[in-house]
């Protein structure tokens, strides 16, 4: 599972592929039309031009519309130079802990708001992938508590359901290491929890694994909902379990839940080593960046690049909930 990461991308790379805005707009065409330009309004792929001097904005001849191929993206509506969005991306992209506004705001020369505001659409994008059924074979499944530590002096806060700290539910795929991870909030509907039962798990075990996969888990009681037999029928799911109550963390070889734990304590040290604090609100996009940083890791530098520019489009219909009223997110 676990093979020797690609080179990112350098400083000096980054620099010598985008020394212009232009460059950086004249890449973002290539990367959303693959070097056709298409309009939006007729379909039509000949005869669509670019403006010399309006950048971001398109002309179409056939059915005589301009449109910005802009439309639909974390970059619709932004005033922010298209080359700073670059740079956050790559800055983001380049530290496996993460990238804080308060570090970008210095680095790019931008408000602390708008560099806030800049990285919760990049890590939106990094979200928007379709996981249906998308892990197969053999996955490894887990949970954790994200919430700040104790303070220095004071008493051990209790872990788990119960305490301030969020849940996050967590699936590992075995032989490619990619890793889905879903905010478990203590409310829904109105409706407060008192613990996590397999309700919490199952619907999203059947979102994103495939029907006949061996599932490994520890011994939570919520995840016996696994071995119901109408589960069993359904989905045809081999469950098997690791009692870690009893000191037991492998069953046989291969039968443990390291992997998915290795993603926790990663994710973890990025919460306490960068970000400090996460708000229960946002903290599904902070989820979906160290997702993204693990699901690629095995991809050079300038092909994760890439892939997240590709997955910024059709992000519009999302941007309505980044309302920052107030500055909360890291302290």
């Amino acid at each position: 599972m676990t093979k020797k990461c690609k080179k990112p991308m350098t400083l000096d790379e980054f620099s010598s592929k985008f020394p212009t805005e232009e460059s950086a707009i004249s890449y973002f065409y290539q990367i959303r039309y693959n070097g056709i330009l298409t309009c939006p309004h007729c379909g039509a792929k000949t005869k669509v031009y670019r403006y010399r001097k309006l950048l971001k904005l398109c002309h179409c001849k056939n059915c005589n519309n301009s449109f910005s191929p802009f439309k639909g993206t974390i970059f619709e509506k932004s005033r922010t130079p298209l080359r700073k969005w670059f740079s956050a991306i790559f800055l983001l992209l380049s530290d496996r802990k993460g990238f804080s506004a308060y570090q970008l705001h210095g680095l790019l020369d931008v408000t602390y708001k708008t560099a806030l505001n800049m990285l919760h659409k990049i890590r939106l994008a990094m979200g928007n992938e379709d996981m249906a059924k998308a892990f197969s074979k053999l996955v490894e499944i887990d949970e954790t508590y994200i919430g700040p530590k104790p303070r220095r002096g004071s008493k051990p806060s209790k872990s788990g359901w119960g305490t301030s700290k969020t849940a996050v539910f967590g699936i590992l795929e075995r032989h490619t290491g990619r890793v889905y991870a879903q905010v478990i909030l203590p409310e829904y509907d109105g409706i407060k929890w008192s613990r996590l039962t397999g309700s919490h798990f199952l619907p999203v075990i059947v979102k994103v694994v495939k029907d006949g996969t061996t599932i490994i888990s520890d011994d939570l009681g919520g995840y016996r909902i696994l071995d119901k037999s109408p589960i069993k029928l359904s989905y045809g799911y081999v469950h098997k379990v690791v009692p870690h109550k009893y000191g037991i963390y492998s069953i046989a070889p291969g039968i443990d839940t390291n992997g998915i734990e290795s993603f926790w304590a990663i994710f973890k040290k990025g919460y306490h080593g960068r970000y400090q604090y996460m708000s229960v609100k946002y903290m599904q996009r902070y989820v979906d960046e160290f997702c993204f940083r693990q699901n690629t890791r095995e991809l050079p530098g300038e092909e994760v690049f890439d892939l997240l520019l590709k997955r910024t489009v059709n992000c519009g219909s999302f941007l309505k909930s980044l309302i920052f009223s107030k500055y909360e997110e890291e302290s």
